[in-house]
Order: structure tokens, then sequence, then C-alpha cells
């Protein structure tokens, strides 16, 4: 059995972002893109400081990504200079946000990133489902689920963490079954804000792929 530990929704504007870091790390995250504090302040919220140094796995997933920051690189190649620094160029690239939150989270084994097409819709289904199978091979103690998102002045970000054994404040309990008659949510970025305001027991979040499965949430 997979248990949730903690369900988390982020909503911050640039400046308020910026000072969620400095509150989180004691100083500013310099040269960080906005994705990476994102992904910084959220994870650093999910998990107590005891909690940091276990084995853990970052599975984020987002529908902008670093849409900005590579428009902007993009801007100074064809019609700045020709030399952007190489810190646009890492902005553009989302797995540097794993080595910039390692220092803070010694813990983190892996990081995976996950891009989505089409705004509105997520891929919740298939991150929640990779990391149940690793925390059944016990490749990990803690997975840490995310959706990401940095717009004009916002950023938003909605965590799930799962773990293998159930803590004193686990929310849920997981378990992967055929579709069946729990009511369901959608698979949408703030999947993680709508199971949180459900006031029902037993949900379910079915497979986008539509292969009738469905990851069954029980509140514990």
């Amino acid at each position: 059995m997979v248990y949730l530990d903690t369900l988390l929704s982020q909503h911050y504007s640039a400046e308020s972002l910026a000072a969620a870091v400095r509150t989180a790390i004691g100083k500013p995250l310099r040269r960080a893109a906005p994705l990476t504090q994102l992904a910084l302040v959220g994870a650093l919220a999910c998990l107590p400081e005891n909690r940091r140094h276990l084995p853990s796995a970052l599975l984020w997933q987002s529908t902008g990504g670093p849409r900005a920051e590579t428009q902007a690189l993009l801007r100074e190649v064809f019609i700045g200079s020709g030399e952007p620094m190489p810190y646009d160029f890492l902005a553009t690239q989302p797995a540097i946000a794993a080595a910039q939150i390692k220092p803070y989270f010694p813990g983190l084994q892996s990081a995976s990133y996950f891009p989505l097409a089409k705004k509105g819709i997520a891929e919740w289904f298939q991150t929640l489902t990779l990391a149940i199978n690793w925390l059944e091979e016990e490749r990990y103690a803690q997975i840490l689920c995310a959706h990401l998102d940095t717009n004009t002045g916002t950023a938003t970000g909605h965590w799930l963490v799962l773990t293998k054994l159930p803590l004193e404040k686990a929310r849920f309990k997981l378990q992967l079954n055929c579709i069946g008659s729990s009511p369901q949510l959608p698979d949408t970025p703030d999947f993680p804000q709508l199971l949180s305001e459900a006031p029902i027991n037993s949900l379910a979040l079915q497979s986008p792929a539509g292969f009738r499965l469905a990851l069954e949430f029980t509140r514990l």
C-alpha cells in the first residue's frame, strides 16, 4: 500500500516568490529561473527538515515550462548581440532545477520533468502510477510529485508527497484498480487542490489513456 502524506498548493506573484525563497533558505537563490525557485520552495514546504535526507525522487510536470526564458534566449540570439550569457541558456533547461535544489534537499536522488502539450490537462495519473511503482520496488522512501507553472507575474505549484509507510499525518491511501463507483476527479493541474477540498472519503483519478484504470484515494 502507498500513502499520500502531503497535499500542497501554492500561488505566488513574482515578488512574493522571491520572498518565499529567502524565507525558505535565508537568502536569494541567485541565477535561478522562476520554475526552479518554485520547485525549491514547494519541495521544502512539503518536507520537514528531518525528512529531507531520506532517499527521494522528484517527478514534476509543467504546461508552460521555461517558455519565457526560451523566448528571451531566442530574442537575444536572433535580434540582440547573438551571444547570450551561459546562465540565460541554463534557465531554459528544466532539469537544472534538480541540481540547484540538491544542496537544500540532500536526499534527492533523481528528478524527472514531464512537459505537457495542452493547457488545463495534466498527467497526474501517469506521474502517480510511476511513483507508486518505484515505492513498491523500494527505490525511494518518498516521492514528490508536482505540477509547476510560471506565467507573466504569477507562479503556481501543486504538490503531492507519496510514501510507502504511513506517517502520522497521512491523508489518503492509494491503490490502482479498475474503474469503480467512486466519484472521479479530472486529471487537471489543480488536482491536489481539488482532492484536498473534496468533502467525501473515497475518490478516483481515471487514466487519461482510457484503459479503464483508476487510482483510488481513500481518506484515512
